[in-house]
């Protein structure tokens, strides 16, 4: 049987495993200890409750296959080598090293624990404040604030964004939604505001914005500025060329830096779509039959090139009940509101979902 390398085991990675795990030897090489459902991490703030679901181990997520945890420092037509110094050959590598983004949205360690504690944090400091600002207007800036007032409407929630709306890059009609939605939360919101005093860009503080009068006195502040491609393996790659964004550029078929047998997929990938999990559900099944191919001895070349979404599509709960979204499924996506957004994700954030795709409950608690 012939041995897929599968570098990073976040959501692009795991389930591109699961899919291969029938077809070939699959070895996913994972830093971190265990899956952090970070779609639930917004909520986590407000519901900490979440957080023993929403960490899953990895020793069930494949029944033939392996996951190890392992640092990969480079990548090759042939196989990966590991911070260690240790190798492993492969007749194909996929790279899905996913993004970083502030804490505590995403785990900025290797170990779960460390997550946990951020989140525990963040939430215990809500908790002794009244007065929340958050910076940044795009996906977890806006559902942070829309988590916030559902929890707690009590508290002053302020939502600064440096763009004229809300979302950059996607529709003005979901925009407009989601500002209509916050607004009656009673979340204040300025828009084309720069703050240039942040303490940090990497973790929530307590402090004070000077950008606005009803911004200034001492809140907690949560950087919410967008997330970051990690592409380090790829720096060591000669021929490895990035897009503005830093994410890696890829050929036709999703190779980077010439490659033959290395693919890139997710948010590392410069393939089209957007930095969501909505892009993976159609890079998963497109890479599956590509890599199948040619592990059967077909050429990478004769299979159909990757087709980005003609549509950008993004689900945006604003707490359990409320939100909207946009659906890829025309050319200029359909919208849609609070039920259906609902229903999709804001009811219960994948959280069953997930944890029976990695052999755990999926009764969501």
């Amino acid at each position: 049987m012939k041995r897929v390398i599968i570098v990073g085991g976040g959501y692009a990675g795991a389930n591109l495993a699961r899919a291969l795990d029938k077809v070939a030897e699959v070895c996913v090489v994972e830093a971190r200890d265990h899956f952090v459902h970070n779609v639930a991490a917004i909520r986590s703030v407000v519901d900490p409750s979440l957080l023993p679901q929403i960490v899953i181990p990895y020793d069930r997520l494949l029944r033939r296959g392996r996951v190890r945890q392992g640092l990969v420092t480079s990548v090759s037509d042939g196989g990966v080598t590991l911070a260690n110094g240790e190798t492993i050959e492969g007749d194909a590598v996929i790279v899905a090293t996913g993004s970083s983004y502030a804490r505590p949205f995403k785990p900025a360690w290797h170990f779960a624990q460390a997550f946990t504690d951020s989140m525990k944090d963040a939430h215990a400091g809500l908790l002794e404040t009244d007065r929340v600002a958050i910076v940044g207007g795009g996906a977890v800036g806006v559902e942070l604030a829309g988590e916030i007032a559902a929890a707690h409407p009590r508290k002053r929630v302020t939502l600064i964004s440096g763009a004229p709306t809300l979302m950059p890059g996607y529709p003005e009609k979901l925009a407009h939604s989601l500002e209509a939605q916050l607004r009656a939360k009673g979340v204040a919101l300025h828009f084309d505001t720069r703050v240039a005093n942040l303490e940090s860009t990497e973790y929530p503080y307590l402090g004070t914005l000077a950008c606005m009068p009803d911004t200034s006195g001492e809140q907690l502040i949560f950087p919410a500025l967008g997330a970051r491609p990690v592409t380090a393996v790829f720096q060591q790659m000669p021929n490895a060329r990035f897009n503005p964004q830093g994410r890696v550029k890829v050929d036709a078929w999703l190779r980077p830096a010439r490659a033959q047998r290395v693919f890139a997929f997710g948010d590392a990938a410069a393939t089209g779509d957007p930095m969501t999990i909505v892009a993976i559900t159609r890079q998963v099944p497109w890479l599956v039959k590509v890599v199948a191919a040619m592990l059967d001895g077909q050429s990478v070349e004769s299979q159909p090139t990757y087709l980005p979404w003609s549509s950008r599509g993004i689900l945006v709960p604003l707490g359990p009940r409320d939100g909207a979204s946009v659906l890829p499924v025309t050319r200029n996506g359909v919208l849609v509101g609070k039920c259906p957004t609902a229903l999709i994700k804001g009811r219960d954030l994948f959280i069953p979902r997930y944890r029976k795709d990695f052999g755990y409950s999926g009764q969501f608690a």
